[in-house]
This record gives structure tokens, C-alpha cells and sequence, in this order.
């Protein structure tokens, strides 16, 4: 396990370097005066040398991700409250991984009351969290932090790290143009705007010159 997280870290910087060589170091480098989504599932856009694609998915699973480890080491989160509290039954075992694990939940901006049953009552969830999904992605949380590996990484990573795949942006989701363009902003507001906490690559660049190439093996 040890050795395929270096290989993909080592392939994760290869990229970076490139995509930085290629001046897409900022979102400055984006003309954000268009921007466009294809198949409601990726972002694209031009730059001053050829097409930019965005993994909607990925980059707002960075962006949740870096906003989840600032709310542990700053001891700061933002919620936005449910109209309308939520009362989820849940098994046993989820309900102990939860007790487990909610001081970290809290940190990262939920809000969740015990009931006297195998109950809970979510009251708030995270502000950067799309409303209508809060019970699959707690869920979701719950297994991943019951069969994740303890000795690998921190609670606080693992919650990071669940959480920012379960509550982002997926595919399929329409955005509009603003939407768009806060996405990317925030993303290169990022440590890493190029690669997901798991080491995927978020966007892809073709430059004019590949284009051409393209056109030209096509004899056009």
C-alpha cells in the first residue's frame, strides 16, 4: 500500500510540475468570461494557450477538503441551519461510529442532537454542503470511518477526507455560470488546486499546438 500511494504522489507531482510549466499556476490564467459545462459533470474553459477541463467533482472535493482541515486547526466552521431539523434512525454500530466521531463532525460545522432511541436529530450541517443529500452522506461518512485504516491517517484526515468525497459537487449536477466561476476561483484558493486529496488529477489542459497536431494527423 505503502509503495502505490508514493508511485501516485510521485505521478501527482509530475503533473503539478507540468500543469505549473504550462502557466496554469492561478485562476488569472482562465478566462472566466467563458466558461462553459459539458455533460453537467466538467467545467470548460480557454487560457492563453489552448482549453482548460475541470472535474467539477474533484475540484469541489479539494475545496471541501482544505475548508474541513482549517475548521480542525483553527477551531472555526460554518453551518447553515436545516429549515426543518432531520431525525435519522440509525443501526447500533453506525450509532456508536457516530458518538465516536461527532466532536470532529461538530468541527466541521454539523450539528447533531442524540435522542433517547437509536435516533439522532441533525440540526445544521456545513455551509459549503448541498442541501437534500444530508442523510446518505452522513451515512456514506459512517461506513468510511468504520472500515478505514486507523493506523494511516489521523480521525481528523479520515473525516477530511470522507466528507469531501460524500457532500461535493457530482457529476450530473447542473451549474450555472456564477456557480462555475466561484468553483474555480475557490479551487485555486487552494493548496493544491491540481490534484484531490487522493491524489486524482482535477484538470486537464490541451494546448493549441496539440490541437493542431490532432487536426493534422486528420489531414485537415
Amino acid at each position: 500500500m505503502a509503495e502505490n500511494l508514493t508511485q501516485a504522489i510521485k505521478r501527482a507531482k509530475d503533473y503539478v510540475s507540468k500543469l505549473t510549466s504550462d502557466n496554469i499556476s492561478s485562476s488569472d490564467n482562465i478566462d472566466l468570461n467563458k466558461v462553459w459545462q459539458l455533460d453537467n459533470s466538467y467545467i470548460a474553459s480557454s487560457t492563453v494557450s489552448g482549453l482548460v477541463i475541470i472535474d467539477q467533482a474533484r475540484a469541489h472535493q479539494r475545496i471541501l477538503f482544505d475548508d474541513a482541515v482549517k475548521s480542525f486547526k483553527l477551531g472555526i466552521s460554518s453551518s447553515q441551519t436545516l429549515l426543518f431539523p432531520k431525525e435519522l434512525k440509525l443501526s447500533s454500530t453506525k450509532l456508536s461510529t457516530l458518538l465516536d466521531i461527532l466532536p470532529f463532525m461538530n468541527k466541521i460545522g454539523f450539528t447533531i442532537r442524540k435522542l433517547e432511541n437509536k435516533s439522532i436529530v441533525l440540526e445544521s450541517i456545513p455551509s459549503d454542503m448541498p442541501w437534500g443529500d444530508e442523510d446518505s452522506v452522513i451515512s456514506k461518512m459512517l461506513n468510511d470511518f468504520s472500515t478505514a485504516s486507523k493506523k494511516d491517517f489521523s480521525n481528523e484526515t479520515l473525516i477530511a477526507l470522507s466528507f469531501s468525497k460524500r457532500a461535493c459537487i457530482k457529476h450530473g449536477d447542473v451549474l450555472n455560470v456564477s456557480e462555475m466561476i466561484e468553483l474555480i476561483n475557490r479551487l485555486f484558493g487552494t493548496d493544491e488546486p491540481f490534484i484531490t486529496p487522493n491524489q486524482e488529477p482535477i484538470l486537464y489542459q490541451i494546448d493549441y499546438k496539440e490541437i493542431k497536431k490532432r487536426f493534422n494527423e486528420l489531414g485537415l
